[in-house]
């Protein structure tokens, strides 16, 4: 073999490497990505993203059929023309979020959504927290769900990604949104799958995916919703889907203890491991924080009860939901308030305002009455 050919197989197998090179370490698209859903009466749902190091495969229905494209998580995707971000920006801003944080003025609440897309939209927009297109408009207030955007309604992940849409424009505006982790969202999280929509049983089909695998640790909705407290301290107001029990204090659990052990050890855990741990098993059931309605059933709670409980935790009061009312319900002197009002149903609902230190509950009429 002459020098030339030599050089020129040194050359051909230099390219190849290049090329390998290029395959998998280069963005395969940085462009805009576009997700179109043109016909919303056909089944269709909006992205699901899965993450592989440098790569995000978006799968979405629209009209009945799945479509699919891979990109670089550099890129942009643009939702429909209401929500544009680059993945990589969106990640960090989702999953790096504070759990405590003080001197804020005014604080939006509620719970318990349930795939109720449309009635929450509704109360958000007649309460000028969101604007005619749903952008926000709460300036650097800051929004708190406490759980449960998930099973029983069919648009679950519209919730979701609007979330993310307000999280991205309240912070650019000096605001803040934060979702808490309920007992319906750990149930999916742990493959608990028995209160979902049959809509989502059709996307499980179309996807060839689990409903728990759509929200996998190797999703963005995933990666976010495990970054999630279940404990958010807000000024000197905790907000907890279920509450704290006595039980909880009398194990001296912290606030950060009992976060750290739901993102590590309850979460994508299986039960009996779960139950055979006696913190864990306090936790994940009826006393846990996800799960308790003791402020509600337990008719030995005293004001002095609830005293107990805030001075371990250093709060003035606590704001939950998972126990449906009708309206935004004041209990224990104001120590804890109720903040699910049966969104869940699709007819009505309440939103919860704390504006420099005033307290108020709103409906669909868009009018704050005063709760005390």
């Amino acid at each position: 073999m002459n020098k030339s050919v030599k050089k020129s197989l040194l050359i051909i197998a230099l390219l190849a490497l290049v090329i390998v090179v290029a395959l998998k370490f280069l963005p395969r698209f940085e462009g805009t990505s576009k997700v179109i859903i043109d016909d919303k009466s056909q089944l269709s749902d909006l992205p699901y993203i899965f993450i592989n190091k440098h790569e995000a495969t978006l799968k979405w229905i629209n009209n009945g059929q799945e479509q699919s494209q891979t990109i670089s998580t550099n890129s942009k995707v643009d939702l429909n023309s209401e929500f544009t971000f680059r993945i990589d920006d969106l990640l960090k801003i989702c999953t790096e979020q504070m759990h405590e944080h003080h001197n804020i003025e005014n604080i939006v609440v509620l719970s318990d959504i349930h795939g109720q897309y449309d009635l929450f939209k509704q109360l958000l927009r007649v309460n000028k927290v969101i604007d005619s297109n749903g952008n926000w408009q709460y300036q650097n207030g800051h929004l708190v769900v406490i759980g449960d955007a998930f099973d029983r309604g069919d648009k679950v992940n519209e919730t979701l990604w609007h979330l993310l849409k307000l999280m991205q424009q309240a912070q650019n505006e000096g605001g803040n949104v934060h979702y808490l982790l309920g007992n319906h969202d750990i149930m999916v999280l742990n493959g608990d799958l028995r209160y979902i929509n049959d809509k989502y049983k059709q996307i499980e089909e179309l996807t060839e995916h689990t409903y728990q695998e759509l929200y996998g640790d190797n999703t963005l909705m995933g990666k976010w919703l495990r970054s999630c407290p279940v404990v958010l301290r807000i000024n000197d107001v905790l907000f907890s889907h279920g509450g704290l029990s006595l039980t909880m204090v009398n194990h001296g659990f912290s606030i950060d203890k009992i976060n750290q052990l739901f993102a590590t050890d309850i979460i994508d855990n299986h039960k009996d491991s779960i139950r055979a741990d006696e913190k864990l098993s306090l936790l994940a059931r009826s006393q846990g924080p996800i799960w308790y309605r003791g402020y509600f059933t337990d008719t030995t709670l005293t004001n002095a009860s609830i005293d107990s409980i805030l001075h371990h935790f250093n709060a003035k009061q606590i704001i939950v939901g998972h126990t449906s009312m009708e309206r935004v319900e004041v209990l224990f002197d104001k120590r804890i308030l109720a903040a699910d009002t049966s969104i869940k149903k699709g007819e009505n609902g309440e939103l919860l305002f704390i504006e420099n230190k005033h307290y108020y509950r709103a409906g669909l009429d868009g009018v704050k009455m005063p709760l005390w």
